[in-house]
């Protein structure tokens, strides 16, 4: 399962208790109900994953709910923003916005501005007076070996309030489950440690099936939510039982728990041995036993974006328990499961992708075809 999550899945993380000051964190995620993030954890179904994602489609109904569309074995399903929110445990209310850029600037062009998700977002002054550490002077990142001029209102990651750094990451890895570079701060992340720092509702549901819709079109991207589409799959076996097929195998999550120790891997440490496992073991016992000594991924976060961080694996006894709240019917992959999976997975993407490619090219065609008559018409 490793190696179709690094290949086809972002699943999430499940967050370690061993966080310092994990019980302010609880505190300020539940007034608007972000410690759903905190509490996620579930096995991963792949294939239902795959299934869900193949066939996902966005509308609005005429009560202008924002609705979304999936088939799981020529079954299709339609569930309201609100309705989504509700099976999978997450807000659905509150604040919404929307963008993948970095600026706050892009937040107020972003977040819907009519029906039922209206939203007026906080300026940018008013977002960096409660998240930022003020400047002292201009900000400069290193990228690709060049150096870059920070925007006034783009965020650093090390700007972030210290007691802030801990929400950065579990938002990243379970709300926006994006990879990538992580030396600055996402205008949409901004916004919901603002909604966390004031207490002010913010609408999950909405940026999560957002993103979804964003993944339709972009084919290389992990497929995110693993995790959360897990309790997805038992809603959807609940109404249809009938779909409880044996091929729908469990499996147990490949990436480590989001815990407060990281280790930085940077270019000199590529191509080195890793140290002997009893080793490991004494460094992992060594962390769990000095937990103020801890520190989160982002406080070794330099200006190169470059690198590529990693969570230092942890002990078993940093491991929360599994959920034992499994489908029936719902089983451990046999030793053959992997291979088996890889091989579909591949095929499916790479057929997804192909119609994505030809729908394009028909689309580019009709397009070319217009412009013909249009030019034969004026003659």
């Amino acid at each position: 399962m490793a190696n179709l999550e690094k290949q086809y899945f972002h699943e999430g993380r499940v967050v370690s208790p061993n966080f310092k000051n994990m019980s302010h964190i609880r505190a300020k995620f539940e007034s608007i109900g972000f410690d759903c993030l905190l509490d996620i954890n579930e096995q991963i179904i792949p294939r239902f994953v795959l299934e869900f994602y193949c066939q996902l489609t966005f509308t609005y109904n005429p009560e202008s709910q924002f609705v979304v569309n999936f088939v799981i074995q020529n079954k299709s399903f339609s569930l309201t923003l609100e309705e989504f929110g509700q099976i999978l445990k997450i807000p659905f209310k509150g604040q919404a916005s929307n963008t993948e850029m970095w600026s706050l600037d892009h937040l107020s062009v972003s977040v819907p501005s009519r029906g039922l998700y209206k939203t007026k977002p906080p300026s940018p002054r008013v977002i960096k007076s409660l998240i930022q550490v003020p400047r002292q002077g201009q900000e400069t990142r290193t990228k690709n070996k060049k150096t870059i001029v920070v925007g006034e209102n783009e965020i650093l990651t090390r700007e972030i309030q210290t007691h802030m750094k801990p929400w950065v990451d579990i938002i990243r890895e379970n709300a926006i489950c994006l990879g990538g570079h992580r030396d600055h701060v996402s205008a949409c992340l901004c916004h919901m440690l603002y909604c966390i720092e004031t207490s002010t509702p913010y609408n999950l549901a909405f940026f999560i099936l957002k993103r979804m819709e964003k993944t339709r079109f972009k084919p290389k991207e992990l497929l995110p939510y693993g995790m959360l589409l897990t309790r997805l799959f038992k809603h959807v076996v609940s109404v249809s039982p009938e779909l409880a097929f044996d091929h729908y195998l469990s499996h147990d999550r490949a990436m480590h728990p989001l815990a407060p120790h990281y280790e930085r891997k940077t270019r000199a440490d590529r191509g080195k041995k890793r140290p002997r496992e009893s080793n490991a073991s004494s460094s992992s016992s060594s962390t769990l036993n000095h937990p103020s000594s801890s520190h989160l991924l982002d406080d070794s976060i330099e200006e190169n974006d470059d690198e590529s961080f990693h969570p230092n694996p942890s002990s078993p006894s940093q491991n929360i328990s599994s959920s034992s709240n499994n489908v029936s019917r719902v089983h451990q992959n046999p030793p053959h499961e992997s291979h088996y999976l890889n091989t579909y997975l591949s095929k499916t993407i790479n057929r997804q992708t192909q119609q994505r490619d030809a729908h394009r090219e028909g689309l580019r065609s009709i397009g070319q075809a217009l412009k013909n008559m249009m030019g034969g018409k004026q003659k």
